[in-house]
């Protein structure tokens, strides 16, 4: 039986019924229905986006250790803060620390400089906290795997408080150290969905419940760093994550410090119309920056900041941080792309590459060839000692946890999630690890499609006939749109462009898309280069519908996602003339062949593809060995399944891809 191209290819009653009582389009119903959305209730929650608040209590730890910390409050004890260098750890380490100062504690942050100390809490860092006086320290967005300093630290007489999200090791915490994690929760698979900066958010929630501290101010900002650390961290954006980013991002909007507010000024955001993309792909990149390019104390200070001079000086500094991160990711990713090319050729099933780049960039560029070549990736930095450490990224659905288990015996260390990981090897074992990593990949590729044998391209089609403006004002209703509520994308094809022009750089195209009489813009971010070079024939694209503000007005606008090639074979002209020669008479398939050459001399190979389209549609029916035509109503031809089985087999990717974080 065929796979369908789009989920929506066998939704009808269901999203009629949607429709109809929600009083949605019908295109949004049926993604809606193909999301599994089948009871308007459903439906209705997930536009209130209204759940419950998860009660800070539910970490088991979590009163022994807001008991620990307000006793350290109370005699004035000095308490170290231990973040990350991500954007994650920067909300977590600006949550904690505000609320420490909001009870009165008396609180100094240590941030991990990403090459002289690498990640999380170490014996350098617990040195740094006991110079400051420290007998309290508490992690945030790391600690889980950090044994060996949390074990120093109690040998030194300090206590050690654990506040993580990212996956343990084999080795136990010390007991007697309170760690609040998704392991020790009431509900451990719901609490996994937290980034550092939510669990974070939990204890300060606490502790300033404790203290009696209801300042909604104060609180709205913590909410709203909480919201930012999730979206930097893409953790998945259902359930309550859903709720705290949309509550989160129009605290974002409103309040904040100083300067964040300069921050928005700086990236050119409008915070009365902020989103959560804006976010996400304009302001978390310049946060990053800093702890990729120099030190994450920058963002930190940054996000700290109420004096707007001062935070006027950090945030161009952190501008001009980020136009070197770019430079460093293109000339990064270009020497990555020709490795590829020599040691893998150019349908690689995994990647390992390494290379004389900064280890602040490796992570994007792991992210962009995962992108490109749509599979697991390992970027490394030579970090010039005869060691590589970097980062991993895998496409959605695939766990790079996994496959770097499997590679133990190669690797010094690992962590992280499992879409992006970090690890590091002794370079004498880069052979043993690229062996060990491409097996492991494939195995893991074999068993995904013995679960997945062929996958959908999209959530629906779209006919570019169809008026965009209602259906984005629902979409812009049901975001926002990360893992697990991925952004609903919408097959586009086939389609010509008639009109292509670079924008900014030169590396981004603007469409102009032609179906029948409609037309339609598109924009192409890191679109390939060969499309410049060449538009001509037919194309499909899976695009996302997103506002576009402009001069004012808001206006719906197709972003692209993927593109591919597509023959004559598919499309409505070839499609006509078949019919035409079968409007002729009943006949077989072979006398159909002889009836118009010039359409079977090209697609002949396909011709029993489009009569099966045109049986499955109602348009032909095939009766004693004939076929012939008979009435019926007009359909689009991406309703057969016999068509999109036929565009399946004959799309040709031409890449591209996102930008980064």
């Amino acid at each position: 039986m065929s796979v369908p191209l789009w989920r929506a290819a066998a939704v009808g009653e269901v999203a009629r019924r949607l429709a109809g009582v929600l009083g949605m389009p019908m295109r949004v119903a049926r993604v809606l229905a193909a999301r599994g959305y089948v009871h308007p209730e459903e439906v209705r929650s997930l536009l209130a986006s209204d759940v419950p608040w998860s009660d800070p209590m539910d970490f088991t730890d979590m009163g022994v250790a807001c008991e620990r910390i307000l006793c350290a409050v109370k005699k004035r004890e000095n308490i170290a803060v231990i973040g990350d260098y991500d954007v994650d750890g920067v909300s977590a380490s600006v949550i904690l620390t505000k609320a420490l100062e909001a009870i009165g504690g008396q609180v100094t942050c240590h941030i991990p400089e990403r090459v002289s100390d690498g990640y999380g809490f170490s014996r350098r860092l617990l040195e740094d906290a006991k110079s400051g006086g420290a007998s309290l320290i508490v992690t945030v967005d790391n600690g889980i795997r950090a044994v060996e300093a949390i074990g120093a630290a109690l040998a030194d007489g300090l206590d050690v408080i654990v506040t993580d999200h990212h996956e343990p090791g084999e080795e136990h915490i010390p007991d007697g150290v309170p760690v609040i994690h998704f392991t020790r929760h009431r509900h451990p698979s719901v609490a996994k969905r937290g980034c550092g900066a939510f669990v974070a958010w939990k204890v300060a929630h606490r502790l300033l419940d404790e203290a009696g501290i209801a300042d909604d101010g104060l609180r709205g900002w913590l909410m709203s760093l909480a919201a930012l650390g999730t979206l930097a961290d893409m953790m998945p954006l259902v359930d309550e994550n859903r709720r705290l980013v949309r509550e989160g991002t129009r605290a974002l909007a409103t309040g904040g410090s100083a300067g964040w507010k300069v921050l928005c000024q700086r990236a050119r955001v409008n915070r009365e119309t902020l989103t959560a993309s804006d976010v996400s792909w304009r302001l978390v990149p310049r946060l990053n920056a800093a702890g990729r390019m120099a030190h994450a104390d920058l963002a930190y200070r940054l996000l700290m900041a109420e004096d707007e001079e001062e935070a006027k000086c950090l945030a161009d500094e952190i501008e001009v941080l980020n136009d070197k991160r770019r430079e460093a990711v293109d000339v990064a990713f270009a020497d990555a792309v020709e490795a590829v090319a020599q040691e893998y050729g150019p349908s690689p099933a995994a990647i390992v590459v390494s290379g004389d780049w900064p280890l602040g960039v490796v992570g994007l560029v792991a992210g962009r060839l995962s992108q490109a070549y749509g599979c697991p990736v390992i970027a490394l930095a030579d970090m010039g000692d005869g060691t590589l450490r970097g980062s991993g990224r895998a496409p959605e659905g695939q766990s790079m946890l996994d496959i770097l288990g499997a590679c133990t015996d190669f690797l010094d260390h690992f962590g992280g999630h499992e879409a992006a990981v970090g690890c590091g090897l002794d370079g004498s074992q880069l052979a043993n690890f690229r062996a060990a990593f491409l097996q492991a990949a494939a195995l893991a590729r074999n068993a995904r499609m013995d679960r997945e044998p062929a996958g959908v391209v999209a959530d629906d089609y779209l006919m570019l006939s169809e008026s965009a403006d209602e259906l984005l004002m629902w979409l812009e209703r049901l975001a926002p749109f990360g893992p697990e509520h991925e952004p609903f994308r919408f097959f586009v094809g086939p389609v010509e462009i008639v009109k292509c022009t670079r924008m900014g750089n030169g590396e981004h195209l603007k469409l102009l898309l032609a179906e029948g009489d409609a037309r339609q813009e598109a924009v192409w971010f890191r679109a390939p280069e060969i499309l410049a070079r060449d538009a001509s024939g037919l194309w499909a694209f899976v695009v996302e519908i997103v506002p576009n503000a402009w001069r004012g007005s808001v206006r719906p606008q197709l972003r692209i996602d993927r593109g591919y090639r597509l023959p004559r074979a598919v499309s409505r002209e070839g499609f006509a003339a078949v019919f035409r020669a079968l409007r002729k008479g009943p006949c077989t398939l072979e006398a159909l062949r002889n009836r118009a050459p010039d359409v079977s001399t090209e697609l002949d190979g396909d011709l029993e593809s489009i009569l099966d389209t045109f049986v499955e549609l109602g348009f032909a029916a095939f009766e004693g060995g004939l076929y012939h035509v008979v009435a019926s109503e007009k359909r689009d031809l991406r309703d057969s399944l016999a068509y999109q089985a036929l565009v399946r087999r004959h799309l040709r990717p031409v890449g591209g891809g996102p930008s980064e974080r």
